[in-house]
C-alpha cells in the first residue's frame, strides 16, 4: 500500500512536470514570436520618429493606419496566444483564458486581414511577385477560417475542435517567425543577394507550411474525445 507521504510526493513531482513543460511552451512560442515583435517595434519607432522617407518604407507613410493595426494586432495575438496554448495554464486560469481568447480572436482577425489588405493595396516592394501575393492571401483566408471556425466549435461548445482551429489559425498566424530559418539557409550560401521569385515564395510558403504540419502532428498525436453534446430532454421523458 502506498503511503500518503509518497502519494504526495508523486503528485508534486507530476505537477511540477507539467508546469515546466507549460513554460517550455510559452518561453518557446515568445521566442518564435521575438522576431515579428521587434520588427514591428522598429518599424512603429521608424515611423514615429519621421525617419527619411525611401522607396522601401513610403508605402508606410502614406497609409499608416494598415500597418500599424497590423503590427498592433500581430503583438498581441502572438503574445496572448503564446499564454493560450500551454494547457496547465490555461486550466488554471480559465477565466483569464475565456476573456483573453476574445482578444486573441479580434487581434487575430485583424492581423490576417490587414496583412492580406497590405498585399493587394501597398506598392509592391522588392521581392514581391504574383505568386507570392496568391500564398499570402491563401494563408490569409485560411488564418481568418481558422479563426471564425473556432468561434462557432466553441458557441457550440466542441472544446476539442475549438482548440484545434485555434491552434490553426496561431500556427498560421506565427509564420514570420519560421521564415526566419526558412531564409537562413539561403543567406549563409548566398549572402545578402534577394533570392528570385520562386525561391522567395517557397521560403515564405515553407515557414506557414512546417508550423502548420507541425500543429497538425500535435492535433493527430492527442487522445480523441468526443465533444459534449447537450440533453435532449424530450428523449429523456420518451
Amino acid at each position: 500500500m502506498n503511503s500518503p507521504i509518497r502519494l504526495n510526493f508523486v503528485q508534486a513531482s507530476t505537477l511540477k512536470s507539467l508546469f515546466r513543460k507549460d513554460w517550455f511552451i510559452i518561453g518557446g512560442l515568445l521566442f518564435l514570436s521575438l522576431v515579428p515583435t521587434l520588427a514591428g517595434a522598429m518599424r512603429v519607432a521608424e515611423m514615429a520618429s519621421g525617419a527619411e522617407i525611401t522607396p522601401e518604407n513610403a508605402r508606410f507613410f502614406e497609409a499608416p493606419l494598415p500597418i500599424l493595426s497590423h503590427i498592433i494586432s500581430v503583438t498581441l495575438y502572438s503574445i496572448v496566444g503564446a499564454f493560450q496554448f500551454a494547457p496547465n495554464f490555461r486550466r488554471k486560469h480559465m477565466r483569464w483564458h475565456r476573456q483573453m481568447g476574445w482578444v486573441l480572436a479580434v487581434s487575430g482577425i485583424v492581423s490576417a486581414w490587414s496583412g492580406i489588405w497590405m498585399t493587394f493595396f501597398y506598392a509592391k516592394p522588392e521581392g514581391a511577385s504574383f505568386l507570392l501575393d496568391m500564398i499570402r492571401l491563401f494563408f490569409g483566408l485560411l488564418m481568418l477560417f481558422s479563426i471564425i471556425w473556432a468561434m462557432v466549435t466553441i458557441r457550440r461548445r466542441d472544446f476539442k475542435a475549438h482548440e484545434a482551429w485555434m491552434m490553426r489559425g496561431y500556427a498560421i498566424g506565427m509564420g514570420a517567425g519560421t521564415q526566419v530559418f526558412t531564409h537562413l539557409p539561403w543567406f549563409i550560401f548566398f549572402g545578402p543577394e534577394p533570392p528570385g521569385d520562386l525561391p522567395g515564395a517557397i521560403m515564405m510558403a515553407g515557414g506557414w507550411l512546417i508550423n502548420l504540419l507541425f500543429v497538425e502532428w500535435i492535433i493527430w498525436k492527442r487522445p480523441f474525445r468526443p465533444a459534449r453534446q447537450h440533453s435532449n430532454p424530450l428523449k429523456s421523458t420518451a
